[in-house]
Parts: C-alpha cells; structure tokens; sequence
C-alpha cells in the first residue's frame, strides 16, 4: 500500500492507495465530471447540456445536420449558436432551444435556424404544441423544428408529429440515437481534438447514467394478447385495425432500436433501411403473411445488408444474408464460402446454408454449415448442389432460425431475445463476409 506520492515515478493507477481506497474504481468515482447526474436529470438541464455539447464538438454537429439535409452545417468559417426557452411576444409558445448556423468570420449572417423542443420520462411530443410553434416559427422566418424524445423513428427526418402544416420541415431525434452516434463517432477516429473527444465521452456517460433517458425496452400491455391473436390465425386471415395498431406502433421503434445496439456493441454502424412510409409497410406485411422483415445495412454499404423476420404464426426470429462469390463454378463457389467460416467451429452449427441458382432456382434445402465443412473434408459432392439447376452459385443465402416459445409473447423478453440473435448474427456470419 502505497502511503505517498513519489513524484515523477508513482503510477496513476496506484493513487488510489495513498487515498486508503480500496480499489482504483473508488477513486475513480470521484472523478470531477463535466455534466454532474443527479441534479441534471431535469428536462432543462438535459436540453442545455446536449446543445451545449453540440456546440462545441464540430464532428458531432456535423454528422446530426448533415443527416438531416441541412449541409448549411459545412459552410465555410460556420459557427453553431444554441440557447434555451425563447418565448413570443404573448409568452405563450416556449420551444425548449434555438439553433442558429451562421457563416462569415467578421460579420456572421444565418445561414440556418430551427427550433428545438424536448421530451424527457415517457413524455411525448405533444401535436398541438409543435402546431403552435410552426405559426411562432414563422411569424420571425424559422422553417425548421426538431423535436428530441425517447420515441424512435427509422430515420432523424421522420417525425412523429401528426400535423396537417405543410411546407414546414418537421425532424426527430431519440436520445439513444444522440448517445450512439456521439460514441461511434469516438470509436472509429472520427474525431480530431482530444478535448472533444473527453467532451462527447462525458456526454455519453451523462446520457447513460440519466434516469429518465433510454433505449426502448417494451412492447407494451397489448402485445402478449395481440401476439397470441395473430399466433391462432392462418396465413389468409385478416388482422383487425386495433391489433395492427399495437403491433405496428411498437415494432417500428424496436426494430430502429435494434440498429442502435448493434452499432453500440460492435464496430460496425448498422442502419435500419426504411422508407418514410415505414409504418405502411410493416402494416402490408403483417395483413399479407403475418411476418415483418427488417433491413440492415453495414458501414452504409448497400451490398453489405442482413435481414430479420419477425414470423407471428411461427413465433420464429430468421437472420439472413446474401453472399455472392463470383469465381469458380459451384463446387468451387461453396468450398470458398466454407473458407470463410471454417475457423468458427463453434457457430456452425446454428448457421443454415442454400445455394440459389439463375432466376433464383434452388433445391430449397437449408444445410448446416458443419454438414458443409464435413463434406468438404470428406470429399463428397456437397448437398446444396444440383448441376440440373446449372454451373454457378448466383448467391448463397446465409440464415439461423430461433423459435422464441414464451418469450415471444412478453413485452420484454421478446426484446431482449430478438436483440441478442440479432448481435449473435452480426458477430458470426456478418462479420465474416
């Protein structure tokens, strides 16, 4: 036990001990900290924090509005401007913040500007209020707002605000979708200043540790009831508007959620690949065939996606993936996706392989990986091949296939369970590619 500091030689991680602590975390707990929890949990302060933040870390700003479609955000000598509760005139509309991009060094002149209005706890973005703040908005030339909450949309230029204002420019922002993109910002060097980089890492610890900030983490009270509705029915029933409703509103934002853990967790940035028109569709699939797919895509990569269905019949979760490899013929084809897994013994067994021929013909029969790996050892003529369907693999189709039993049904291991096959598959066929 180290009782004092011998200047130029003691370590920093043995400070602890002249403290009498009794481990280095101890010591680390009192760590002077940028955005204090506790105290700061309140919708103000986390509104002033998070504008703050974004002033002052230019890479982080930059990747927000630029996602956006606001590139006013790249002008030269562009400076970002934030403050919190302006008012009219009347005090009667308060929007939480104000954004303001200016361009020119001497004499600044906007460039941009757009109202912020923030959500904390299970609070929502209130309709009449953002309708409210539009006439405000543009009395004084603002065109823009961004509203910022727990909710989740498939991408930042969705909203979900029901309004019939048009010509109006209405954004979202998840708080997860804030914590997530500060730290993939820090994990893959995309940020240049070290003072920056502590700011967002102070930030994201903030976000972490805020008591009213999170991830989505339940289906709801109707789900296990709807679920099991659907689970009776057969592929040409219909599913009533009510059971469409209390699946369809939750699902859109789990399966968002599933793209911000995954790039949480892993090295890749995973994105949800949607349309604005998102819950249209998921409601299609589910009056259609009772299943929803989901589409990922890697490192924004688009011959680099995965899939996932959602089957409410089957009670099943299917990864899936296309591989191409253009040389050789199809035993040659095979031998080379082999290769690319061979190393990981332990997951071949979950992974289902098909080989699809021109105009996608197959003989529909998925092989385990390790049935593959053993006929190639064993120089037999591997079973997903059929040379009447032709010469050449035109792609494989990589799958795994979990029946969720119970778990479907709960509106919180259902989510637990989707995420972890959905990182399992990232990890053991994504990351092989």
């Amino acid at each position: 036990m180290i009782k004092k500091i011998d200047l130029g030689k003691t370590n920093l991680k043995d400070l602890y001990q002249v403290f009498k602590f009794t481990s280095e975390q101890d010591l680390e707990n009192r760590r002077a900290r940028l955005f204090p929890s506790g105290n700061t949990d309140n919708e103000v302060a986390t509104t002033s924090i998070f504008l703050a933040s974004l002033s002052a870390v230019k890479e982080f700003r930059e990747e927000l509005f630029m996602e956006i479609g606001i590139n006013k955000i790249k002008t030269r000598n562009v400076v970002l401007h934030t403050y919190t509760e302006l008012n009219d005139e009347d005090k009667t509309n308060r929007p939480d913040g104000l954004i303001v991009i200016t361009s020119g060094k001497y004499n600044p002149v906007i460039e941009w500007a757009g109202f912020v209005e923030v959500k904390i706890k299970n609070n929502e973005i209130n309709d009449e209020q953002i309708e409210n703040y539009t006439d405000f908005a543009r009395d004084i030339g603002i065109n823009d707002i961004i509203t910022i909450s727990n909710y989740l949309v498939a991408n930042p230029t969705q909203t979900p605000v029901k309004t019939k204002k048009r010509n109006f420019n209405l954004y979202h922002w998840s708080w997860v979708y804030l914590k997530v993109t500060a730290s993939r910002l820090i994990k893959t060097d995309k940020i240049e200043d070290e003072d920056h980089i502590y700011i967002l890492k102070e930030f994201r610890r903030y976000f972490d540790n805020h008591k009213n900030l999170k991830h989505f983490d339940n289906m709801g009270q109707d789900w296990k009831n709807t679920v099991n509705q659907i689970h009776t029915l057969n592929i040409e029933q219909k599913i009533d508007n009510e059971m469409l409703s209390n699946i369809v509103e939750v699902y859109a934002q789990e399966e968002k959620d599933i793209s911000l853990h995954l790039t949480d967790k892993s090295n890749y940035h995973v994105e949800l690949l949607a349309k604005d028109n998102r819950l249209d569709e998921l409601q299609k699939m589910l009056l259609s065939c009772k299943v929803i797919t989901s589409e990922f895509m890697i490192n924004k990569n688009k011959k680099n996606t995965f899939f996932i269905d959602v089957d409410f019949i089957k009670q099943e979760i299917r990864c899936y993936t296309h591989i191409i490899i253009e040389k050789g013929k199809a035993q040659a084809q095979t031998t080379v996706l082999i290769k690319m897994f061979e190393e990981n013994s332990g997951y071949t067994d979950n992974i289902l392989v098909n080989g699809y021929y021109i105009r996608n013909k197959t003989k529909n029969n998925h092989i385990s990986l390790s049935q593959l790996i053993e006929e190639k050892n064993n120089s037999e003529k591997y079973s997903i091949l059929d040379k009447d369907l032709g010469d050449k693999i035109k792609f494989f189709e990589l799958k795994t296939k979990d029946l969720l039993g119970k778990h479907f049904n709960s509106p919180r291991n259902f989510i637990v369970q989707l995420e972890s096959i959905a990182y399992r598959f990232l990890t053991q066929v994504m990351s092989n590619r």
